[in-house]
């Protein structure tokens, strides 16, 4: 790499994420990233973007890429990375979208002079990295109940009022709740069952749930499996009281455990899937793991 494009750094940001907040401050956080020995180059995306274009035309010339969004635009960057065959090059994280699972869970802050310390610091490690049916994710792959909420909540009420937004459409679903039958499989364990919900956890935060798969690592090589059995909507919520006190772990309603993959899901009902808070592909879901594959920057 020559010399005057050492610490050339490539910040993607989504303009809508977080009410337009951050473009509202996209000077002062480039100033900050110049400050801490960057040269920036910046991408704004858009509907359309073909993310792993844009990283494969700036591929020879850069040496770090920061995602400026939400999960759903860390999820989209990380994609980009993985079909560019850049998984070299470290990647800074600046939150501001409505769900910043991803980030809590790496202990990145959530503004903006925070969370360029943590990339300007250059700590760097290396994380597990989900793949279902050639998407790749970075925290979640889901499956029935309320997975479809992301996809189907109005931006604006999204920017509005952040997470409420999630947590007062899934309430809406509630009544139609039915269960899915579903057959899982992985040398750890096999369920056939008909069920609310299964999350395939890599980190330990979904949902804003910061405790929903205690034991999770993103270094660990393992996804956290958490299946929700087909219940009364009133166990329902007596179980999602016990995640918010971390106490669900062993509620009979739940089935636990931990996997290195690979996964198998089957299900012939045509439910919605998530991956990252975007929409997850069809059945069946043949989902794998890349250890220790990706460099963050983490505090």
């Amino acid at each position: 790499m020559d010399i005057l494009q050492k610490n050339r750094l490539l910040l993607i940001y989504n303009p809508v994420a977080g009410e337009g907040a951050f473009k509202e401050n996209l000077d002062t956080v480039v100033h900050q990233l110049q400050k801490n020995g960057y040269q920036v180059v910046v991408h704004r995306t858009s509907q359309n973007d073909e993310i792993d274009i844009i990283l494969h035309n700036y591929k020879n010339c850069i040496d770090t890429i920061v995602a400026a969004g939400g999960d759903g635009t860390i999820h989209k960057v990380v994609n980009g990375i993985f079909k560019a065959g850049i998984t070299d090059i470290p990647l800074g994280i600046i939150p501001v979208g409505t769900s910043n699972d991803i980030a809590n869970y790496l202990g990145i802050p959530t503004n903006f002079i925070g969370a360029i310390d943590v990339i300007g610091k250059r700590k760097v490690e290396r994380i597990d990295i989900g793949e279902t049916n050639g998407i790749y994710f970075v925290n979640v792959a889901s499956g029935g109940l309320m997975t479809e909420v992301p996809h189907t909540t109005n931006v604006k009420l999204k920017n509005l009022t952040g997470r409420l937004a999630y947590y007062l459409k899934g309430i809406e679903k509630l009544p139609n709740l039915k269960p899915i039958p579903v057959r899982i499989n992985c040398a750890e364990q096999k369920v056939e069952a008909d069920i609310l919900l299964f999350i395939i956890l890599n980190g330990s935060i979904a949902g804003g749930f910061k405790k929903l798969a205690p034991a999770a690592s993103m270094v660990d090589g393992k996804f956290d499996v958490l299946i929700f059995k087909s219940v009364s909507i009133s166990k329902l919520l007596s179980v999602f009281v016990k995640i918010l006190r971390g106490e669900h772990v062993g509620d009979s309603s739940l089935i636990y455990f931990q996997s290195a993959g690979p996964i198998e899901i089957l299900c012939e009902s045509a439910i919605a899937t998530d991956i990252d808070g975007e929409k997850g592909p069809l059945f069946p879901m043949n989902i794998k793991i890349h250890p220790r594959i990706l460099p963050v920057f983490v505090n």
